[in-house]
């Protein structure tokens, strides 16, 4: 199954629990103008964990979780280096 946000937190979140980033692609319509990175995940349980997300109901380990989160931020700031050398 795979599932697409483009919240950095749920990306990330999802991560730390076992799923798989397969692919990400920025578009021009984020706020204000900006660019926006949505995050395409996929595993065997990527909609429970967005729903447990979601829902309130998240636990985390803390360094997994971080992790994560500085693995999408490459992803995400690799993109748009990627669209701005353009």
């Amino acid at each position: 199954m795979r599932i697409k946000t483009k919240d950095l937190y749920c990306g990330a979140y999802i991560l730390s629990k076992g799923g798989t980033l397969e692919d990400a692609h920025l578009s021009a319509d984020g706020r204000r103008g900006r660019p926006s990175v949505t995050f395409i995940l996929g595993g065997e349980n990527v909609k429970k964990l967005s729903q447990e997300f979601l829902g309130g109901r998240a636990h985390v380990n803390l360094a997994s979780f971080k992790v994560a989160i500085n693995q999408l931020k490459e992803v995400m700031f690799d993109l748009i280096d990627k669209e701005g050398a353009k």
